[in-house]
């Protein structure tokens, strides 16, 4: 799943944090910042989430240790 915030008021939330999204928690696996040329600089111009449920996210830390043990 992916989330987009936009703007001044969007929030600073980095890999890993929990978020709440229509009653359903989620945690963060990837932040991408996007940038766009404006007068010869470059702004920020979207930040995407791309979250997992918090069962998934769990899972995948499971396998990923699992996995550097063998």
């Amino acid at each position: 799943m992916e989330w987009n915030t936009n703007g001044p008021n969007s929030f600073n939330l980095q890999c890993g944090e929990s978020v709440t999204i229509e009653g359903q928690a989620y945690r963060i696996s990837a932040v991408t910042h996007r940038y766009q040329l404006r007068k010869g600089k470059y702004e920020p111009s979207e930040k995407r989430l791309d979250v997992l449920s918090t069962g998934r996210y769990i899972l995948n830390l499971y396998l990923e240790n699992l996995l550097d043990q063998s």
